[in-house]
């Protein structure tokens, strides 16, 4: 648990499906206009992403996923993005 004992409700979905869902402490993503980092208390934003990487932390657990382009939505307590393809990545 982080600091503020605080969690991001994070989705990442395709048109196909959802691929992931879940409570995570941090995460980063590759943005259009650079790495963002993201914790719980975020300003809420919209933001485009270019092909890259998504990385998020949370208890004990880690995970990486490849993605294509896509959108970022950061609201209150949940982060979700939507992009057209993504896979888990080692």
């Amino acid at each position: 648990m982080n600091a503020s004992g605080k969690k991001i409700n994070l989705e990442v979905v395709t048109p196909a499906r959802i691929i992931f869902t879940g409570e995570v402490d941090s995460l980063s993503v590759d943005a259009a206009k650079g790495n963002m980092g993201i914790f719980p208390g975020h300003t809420p934003m919209l933001a485009l992403l270019k092909p890259g990487f998504v990385k998020y932390s949370g208890e004990g657990a880690s995970g990486t996923f490849k993605t294509s382009d896509g959108f970022l939505e950061i609201s209150k307590d949940r982060v979700r993005i939507i992009v057209e393809s993504a896979e888990a990545s080692a």
